[in-house]
């Protein structure tokens, strides 16, 4: 395939078809260092199973753009090989399933304001809380789907999806994703405020008779709704970041009534050329333990990148349904960032808690408090495209953190929770037929 891949691209160098139309070719590689000892959940109580774990990991990716305005059409096409370092050997395995196309799209321009774009893409809507491209993850996220566009004074996007495990005379349930997915976001800028307002319907193939042996399985999509707003203001020194989720429905295969929520405000602050300060707070509503009603009161963040909040370690909302605190969690928050020539420094502390009631093994009420976490990032450019990257964090854990989330089942609070990781990201221009703008003395 990657052979194949880079015939196309040579071929459409050699022919004169692309010189008269945009046409660009960038590659990425991101081999990543890390050292997990309580990363993602808690060191485990057991001696022999508590050993760090060492690896690299590893993206190497290349992309295509194209952009004909005569004929009103673009074209984006990405293909990335993602591997651990040794997982394969040093003998080559052509059946590694490594390689695999991130996005393959074309977009439709029918008139300036209005265009489709359908294909395999990234889709990212404003901070990522909902819909976002998970970059930290060296897979990444992509979807399949069509998206119809709408910008001129404001932004208005309608996307839609529909997943199926292949092409079949009837139909075959076992999707590894959402059944069928639409939205719609809009967006308008003024000079300092940015506003945004997002629906999603979301619908997840739930074999709802159980699945029990004596039963045939009946399977159903099941959907859920997330309607909220984000917003941006950037008068000055000052800056605020706010949204609002709520989430209802249904979920699972018995079809549970969803009643969540998801708020956060953050104050930003410029206290100098070099240093930037912010504090905030999230919360994400959970279901409380001892509740008898039978409604679902855990948001979901669903196709975010969650890795960008509620701490780097990824304790929540990150790795699957074993890191969706069913008590939810509130994220009290103060972080920095110093600029110093090519050097850029990060730090955050975050303070975790439950938002609803959580229980231990018994059944006993445990406090909400779930711990503190630091996270200290650094970044330096080496060249135009050529970036050094590390960091460290660390969870302190109380007690409660055990009973948090399944992940955490069995871990030991008490034990040095840490996570270090070094990188490098090379992101080179090979091609391109756009021209520089030259820059003006100012």
């Amino acid at each position: 395939m990657l052979k194949k891949l880079l015939s196309f691209t040579l071929l459409l160098l050699t022919c004169g078809v692309v010189q008269a139309q945009d046409f660009s070719i960038d590659a990425q590689l991101k081999p990543r260092y890390e050292h997990r000892n309580g990363f993602n959940q808690l060191r485990p109580s057991n001696g022999d199973a508590d050993r760090a774990a060492d690896f690299v990991s590893q993206r190497a990716r290349i992309r295509m753009l194209f952009n004909d305005k005569s004929n009103k059409f673009r074209f984006g096409f990405s293909a990335q090989d993602v591997r651990t370092w040794g997982e394969i050997g040093n003998f080559a395995n052509k059946d590694n399933g490594n390689f695999s196309i991130h996005e393959a799209w074309g977009e439709l321009l029918f008139t300036e304001e209005f265009s489709v774009k359908a294909g395999r893409q990234e889709i990212s809507y404003d901070d990522q809380r909902i819909f976002g491209a998970v970059d930290w993850a060296q897979q990444g996220r992509s979807h399949d789907a069509a998206v119809f566009k709408y910008e001129k004074a404001f932004k208005l996007h309608a996307g839609v999806a529909i997943s199926a495990t292949g092409e079949t005379p009837y139909y075959n349930p076992g999707v590894n994703n959402y059944k069928a997915l639409q939205y719609l976001w809009f967006n308008k800028k003024f000079d300092q405020l940015s506003i945004s307002a997002l629906f999603l319907n979301n619908g997840v193939e739930q074999d709802v008779a159980g699945n029990q042996t004596s039963m045939p399985a009946d399977f159903e999509t099941i959907y859920s709704q997330t309607l909220g707003a984000h917003g941006e203001w950037r008068p000055g020194k000052f800056g605020l970041n706010a949204s609002f989720y709520y989430q209802m429905g249904a979920v699972g295969a018995g079809k549970t009534d969803l009643n969540a929520y998801n708020a956060l405000v953050e104050v930003l602050f410029q206290a100098s050329e070099g240093l930037s300060l912010n504090i905030g707070g999230e919360i994400l509503s959970g279901t409380d333990a001892t509740a008898t009603d039978g409604v679902n009161r855990t948001f979901n963040p669903l196709y975010g990148t969650n890795h960008k909040f509620n701490g780097h370690m990824d304790y929540f909302y990150v790795g699957g349904a074993s890191r969706l605190p069913q008590g939810g969690l509130t994220d009290i928050y103060l972080g920095a960032t110093y600029k110093m020539n090519e050097w850029k420094f990060y730090g955050k502390v975050h303070s975790f808690q439950s938002s609803a009631v959580i229980v231990d093994g018994t059944g006993a009420e445990v406090g909400n408090n779930l711990g503190t976490e630091l996270d200290l990032n650094a970044n330096y450019k080496f060249n135009d495209y050529i970036s050094i990257q590390g960091g460290w964090s660390a969870m302190f854990a109380t007690e409660s953190m055990q009973y948090s989330t399944g992940a955490n089942a069995g871990g030991d609070y008490e034990k040095f929770n840490n996570w270090g990781w070094m990188g490098i990201v090379i992101k080179p221009t090979l091609f391109t037929t756009k021209k520089k703008e030259a820059k003006t003395q100012g």
